[in-house]
């Protein structure tokens, strides 16, 4: 009786470490195809998460346009959002050339009109893109910013827990500098994905990105 209850008990053991497993391959990547909705624009998502993106709200004061259309219920775009850390890699990452030439320091606000809408609109598409479209395009897929500069964005999954596949989905963002050739291209991942809002979506890039994709000491260090 004792040997059989113990085959009995195996038995139950090996079933739930079965499903464990079973449900350890796929749980990540269900769980994040899951859209998070906010019930208000793109704009009002930005402003209603305390501090963290008081340098991306401050550079859209400065883009009109740009915030328009984030916040108009009539337009659909998809939106990149950068976070303080992003503005903050930039500028440091500018100064610090300039220090080494000798030249004062430059901020968000001095940054010149036309660099800093053109760099803005290059994180703005027309339409919704979300990881659903985007996941059966193996190399990714080139689509146009809303000021028809070339951009690819391409699906992937991290792996979690020694699963390949298994675990966070991610959109990487590329600016591909007019180039076919991915090793002119400058890349960033999110760290969040699909926020659904009433007129659009927002992804959320990386802390580590550097907004302008590295080209900010470049073009203001000529």
């Amino acid at each position: 009786m004792k040997r059989q209850l113990y085959t009995i008990f195996s038995f139950f053991i090996l079933i739930i470490g079965f499903s464990s497993c079973k449900k350890g391959n796929t749980y990540y990547e269900d769980y994040q195809l899951k859209d998070t909705e906010f019930k208000g624009t793109t704009l009002n998502f930005l402003e209603t998460q305390g501090t963290s993106y008081d340098s991306l709200l401050f550079a859209l004061e400065r883009v009109p346009d740009l915030r328009r259309k984030l916040n108009a219920t009539t337009d659909t775009l998809t939106f990149f959002a950068m976070s303080n850390s992003s503005f903050t890699n930039a500028i440091e990452a500018m100064n610090a050339v300039r220090m080494a030439a000798n030249r004062n320091p430059l901020y968000i606000e001095d940054i010149p009109q036309l660099i800093l809408d053109s760099l803005l609109y290059h994180y703005a598409f027309n339409g919704n893109y979300n990881t659903n479209y985007l996941k059966d395009f193996r190399e990714g897929r080139e689509i146009r910013s809303i000021d028809d500069y070339r951009m690819n964005m391409m699906y992937t999954v991290t792996s979690a827990s020694g699963i390949t596949n298994g675990g966070q989905q991610q959109i990487k963002l590329s600016d591909m500098n007019n180039s076919i050739f991915q090793r002119y291209w400058q890349e960033s991942n999110t760290s969040v994905v699909n926020v659904k809002t009433t007129n659009g979506t927002v992804h959320i890039l990386s802390p580590s990105h550097n907004f302008g994709f590295s080209k900010l000491a470049k073009l203001l260090n000529k």
